[in-house]
């Protein structure tokens, strides 16, 4: 049983990308706006916690200045840099300030935003990952090394920017979400999400437009992951040191609509996927992968007793004070 009253009144640092921050290297391709924080910041009060919010610079300024306030944990909301070391930025003073950071270290962070990092260390755990073609070969797609939102994602080489190009896949995008569960003390697997395109195509993957419009497709909830798969992931998360919460994107080899019907019938086996990318920093917003899972938990799923040890403990339970709490148990046991 989670004990929910060893994080009440805890202090939560809440860091968030300020859009007027001129600092070299701080360029974004996305930032969080307010619609998102206040999510986070209404689940730390739900847990009845108290938020202390600070864009980067005051916070990193305050930190080496020592005039930061006691912090408890910190939320990291820096996400969506066009560099990497930026977005390293908070979780290393963490670090050095011993704070623990939500939801992901900065070898995390440097890990498994690169694309090219992620998918040897993919490989290394025993997952398949795409074959790596040469910019005269035709029929890859090319994703870009650190942008993340299907950003610049195209089924051509691309010069613009560095990236890989691989072998596409045939057949459906997949994302499996991967929590830290407070009841069993462990990072566990929720339902993964299935995108399926308007026309059901296998030639068709969650591209750039699709994901901002949130259009286009439809998702459908898997949740029979063979056991070697959920072990794969998890020791993927485990490699990477992330132990709160991160996504895991995916794609299953088919080569028809029939198909998927058919495999998805049975656990998911390891032979028919297909590596893309881990996202320690995910973002988590309604009508997303993370939402839909979260709604998708049944009454047999490892998570269903957390969740209604959180309801007797919060106003309502959702989708960012299960991830936040969640998180700071995670936290406080491997302090």
């Amino acid at each position: 049983m989670a004990d929910f009253y060893d994080i009440i009144g805890k202090t939560v640092g809440v860091i968030y990308t300020f859009e007027g921050e001129k600092a070299p290297g701080f360029k974004h391709y996305h930032i969080w706006q307010s619609d998102i924080i206040s999510k986070w910041l209404l689940a730390i009060q739900d847990l009845k916690c108290r938020p202390l919010i600070f864009d980067v610079r005051t916070f990193v300024e305050k930190a080496i200045s020592n005039q930061l306030p006691h912090l408890d944990f910190v939320l990291n909301l820096n996400c969506g840099g066009c560099e990497l070391s930026p977005m390293a930025l908070v979780p290393s003073v963490c670090g050095f300030f011993h704070i623990p950071c939500i939801p992901c270290n900065s070898s995390a962070i440097l890990a498994g935003e690169n694309k090219l990092i992620s998918n040897l260390i993919a490989k290394a755990t025993g997952i398949k990952i795409p074959r790596t073609l040469e910019e005269k070969e035709k029929g890859g797609i090319f994703r870009p090394l650190n942008l993340g939102s299907s950003i610049g994602i195209k089924r051509e080489f691309s010069n613009n920017t560095k990236g890989l190009y691989q072998e596409f896949i045939r057949g459906y995008d997949i994302t499996t979400p991967i929590v830290y569960n407070p009841i069993t003390k462990r990072m566990d697997i929720m339902p993964t999400v299935l995108y399926i395109s308007e026309n059901n195509t296998v030639d068709w993957y969650l591209g750039e437009s699709n994901k901002n419009s949130r259009s286009g497709f439809k998702r459908k909830t898997i949740y029979n992951l063979s056991t070697e798969v959920q072990a794969k992931f998890l020791e993927l998360t485990q490699s990477m040191s992330i132990n709160t919460f991160c996504r895991i994107d995916s794609r299953i080899k088919c080569s028809s609509p029939n198909e998927i019907k058919q495999l998805i019938k049975n656990p998911l086996q390891l032979q028919d996927l297909y590596f893309i990318e881990i996202n320690p920093m995910p973002t988590v917003w309604i009508n997303n992968a993370f939402s839909h899972s979260f709604t998708a938990i049944q009454k047999n799923d490892l998570f269903y007793n957390y969740i209604q040890q959180l309801d007797n403990f919060v106003p309502e339970s959702n989708l960012h004070n299960f991830l936040l709490s969640s998180a700071m148990f995670a936290l406080s046991k491997a302090m």
